[in-house]
């Protein structure tokens, strides 16, 4: 099979073996095997070159990759996949060796003792440092370091040491360190490379994004670049220092400039191709000894870390500069918001207070009143945008009490379910337990509602939302930050087409929409980012031409909240028919509040003023609950009533329940 040949074989089985596993069925247990299959022709066509080196061994762990591919391949498999590959891993490396009667223990041992090593690396990566094979933290790259080539292939080695001084080969120590050395550089370099060849090959068909599409000719562009640096050095004979030095300045700047992508790939050659050099006896690293071979496998390693460090902290230093970017542009938006916002709010309670005013002079059967009205629901609507503007540009009421997450959520759908069109359901997976967060409850409503109501738009049928807690937040935030500690999350996903990729670093924005003129005012998910920030969290996106999934995060109170302190849900009862006399002036609003003290339990008697409430008490001598509005507030004698609570305006159905439940418990 031809280099080329090769090459297509290998992309061509990762991108089969990086679609997502689905339910075990006929057609997939064909799939699997097919697989498995292909992993082992892979393994005996990387191993088979090698197998007889006929060198000490000490590079032939780097020569010989198959290991280390393997375990960047079975790593963002489901582990319930994986037998059948180490099964077929198995089988392949058994088939490079001789199994004579002289050598058939040891060549047995090693073949158990590699896929030992490709499963304890594989579960060790997944479980520790990253569950996609995701290596773009400074965290996940130091978890992969110390885990895999450190302590994973450290106490593999210790086992192989073990095997091969049993069978009479060198000492236990230098045993140990020719494999430790061997694989370990092995794993460091090659692992990363696959990894991240395997995630853009995954996500290739979904982005259209030019600058993911030209990493493969830059990463080919700089693996050229160093395999000729490599030959001109070998050619010209210059020592291990100038080559060193060379070829770290070389990788330093592919780190910088072309990414983590072409960084890894770039090492991966730099290392295949020097140990290439060193068997044909050419470059400064001929291989004359264990010596020589020891200081190649070193400076492999350390330019490796050196590079993946730099590829990393680049990464970060430019997703940092794009955070402080958009917090600059929200910071703008927010002085002028707000300046804009508070006079145009007076000057809609001048209009509205002007319209009330000569509605009440009108009389009750004036045909002046309708337009009246009109003008005073015009005013609500551009208060509630004053307040949507505020949000966006994270200058919202910052009044948090501890609330049920669960709550929130269902009151969300339920505000949602009659805004989705036609053949679209929501669905609700509740957590466990309840989970208590610091918030604001009306803020927290609306981001809800605000990702439902999206999803709603772009799903085909369907549309869950989820809510759970997790004990740190481990993936990357699209906007916000990880809270520290404890975390509680909705989950809002839809089995739409997906997110473009060259829409994703917009979609927080205010006033980006990609729908048609009229269809949104592209406040939604600006919305939803000023609350998830302004309640020190964020918000994660997953998308793919299955569906997109959003998911708000917010720090978790670890403690519950006393009972007067928890948000009431609205669909359980809080009185058992105890009479509540409602003191409003305003018919809708009380009207409003007669039905929802109903719906709680209580026995409502709505009065528009203190005295008509003061007559009706005096024909019962039982003192009564009272609730009135703060503009009703009686001036005159209230002694008629047991408990009496002052509600600001709006009054809110939440506040209602939260002002009768703690007078009930007074009373008590």
């Amino acid at each position: 099979m031809s280099l080329l040949s090769r090459q297509h074989f290998l992309a061509n089985f990762l991108r089969a073996s990086a679609a997502p596993a689905s339910n075990v069925t006929a057609s997939n247990r064909t799939r699997t095997l097919a697989e498995a299959l292909a992993l082992g022709i892979l393994c005996y066509l990387l191993a088979r070159p090698v197998a007889h080196l006929d060198s000490a061994g000490t590079l032939a762990a780097i020569a010989w990759p198959a290991p280390a591919v393997v375990i960047a391949i079975l790593w963002p498999m489901p582990p319930r996949r994986w037998p059948i590959h180490l099964l077929a891993m198995f089988v392949a490396i058994a088939a490079t060796g001789d199994f004579s009667s002289a050598s058939w223990r040891s060549d047995l041992g090693f073949c158990v003792l590699n896929v030992l090593e490709v499963a304890l690396c594989a579960w060790l990566g997944r479980r520790y440092v990253d569950a996609d094979g995701a290596i773009v933290t400074t965290a996940t790259l130091m978890r992969f370091l110390l885990l895999l080539p450190l302590a994973a292939i450290g106490a593999t080695s210790m086992l192989g040491a073990t095997l091969a001084s049993d069978l009479g080969h060198d000492g236990w120590w230098r045993e140990w360190r020719t494999l430790f050395v061997g694989n370990g550089v092995a794993v460091l370099v090659l692992v990363p490379a696959v990894l991240a060849w395997r995630a853009r090959l995954a996500t290739a068909a979904t982005s259209a994004n030019s600058a993911r599409n030209a990493e493969p000719l830059i990463a080919l562009a700089c693996s050229l670049a160093v395999v000729a640096l490599l030959v001109a050095a070998a050619a010209l004979q210059v020592s291990e220092q100038v080559q060193r030095a060379v070829v770290s300045l070389l990788l330093a700047g592919i780190a910088i400039y072309g990414g983590l992508a072409a960084a890894a790939t770039t090492v991966a050659t730099a290392a295949v191709f020097g140990v290439g050099l060193t068997l044909m006896r050419l470059g400064p690293y001929r291989y004359e000894n264990a010596e020589s071979a020891w200081h190649l496998q070193i400076d492999m390693a350390g330019l490796a870390i050196l590079t993946f460090f730099v590829a990393v902290a680049v990464r970060e230093r430019r997703q940092l500069a794009l955070r402080l970017e958009r917090a600059r542009r929200m910071e703008s938006l927010g002085l002028l918001a707000g300046g804009v916002a508070h006079d145009f709010k007076n000057i809609l309670a001048a209009v509205d207070g002007y319209a009330e005013i000569a509605r009440d002079r009108l009389a009750a059967d004036s045909a002046a009143r309708k337009p009246l009205r009109e003008v005073q629901a015009a005013s609500a609507r551009g208060y509630e945008l004053t307040e949507e503007i505020l949000l966006a540009a994270r200058r919202g009421d910052r009044v948090r009490e501890s609330l049920d997450l669960m709550s929130i959520v269902r009151e969300s759908i339920a505000l949602a379910r009659p805004l989705c069109r036609n053949g679209v359901v929501i669905e609700f997976e509740p957590a466990d337990g309840r989970l208590f967060v610091a918030a604001h409850g009306n803020q927290l409503v609306r981001a809800v509602l605000n990702l439902a109501s999206n999803a709603s738009l772009a799903a085909r049928s369907r549309v869950v939302l989820r809510a759970g807690s997790a004990p740190s937040m481990t993936g990357p935030l699209a906007v916000g930050d990880a809270p520290p500690g404890a975390i509680a999350w909705v989950d809002v996903e839809d089995d739409g087409p997906g997110i473009p990729a060259e829409h994703l670093q917009h979609l927080f924005e205010p006033f980006f929409s990609v729908r048609a003129k009229g269809g949104g005012s592209g406040l939604g998910l600006a919305i939803v980012a000023g609350v998830a920030c302004e309640h020190q969290g964020g918000v994660a996106i997953e998308t793919g031409p299955g569906g997109t999934r959003f998911r708000l995060v917010l720090p978790l109170l670890t403690k519950a909240p006393a009972a007067s302190e928890q948000r009431f849900d609205p669909a359980e009862p809080i009185g058992h028919g105890e009479r509540v006399m409602l003191i409003d002036a305003d018919p809708e609003s009380r009207e409003r509040c007669e039905d929802w003290l109903a719906e709680m339990g209580f026995e409502p008697l709505g009065y528009a003023d203190a005295d008509e409430a003061h007559e009706a008490a005096h024909a019962d001598d039982e003192p009564a609950l009272v609730l009135a509005a703060s503009d009703s507030l009686p001036a005159s004698d209230i002694a008629f009533a047991a408990r009496v609570v002052v509600l600001n305006r709006p009054i809110e159905r939440e506040a209602l329940a939260r002002a009768a439940a703690t007078a009930l418990k007074d009373l008590s």
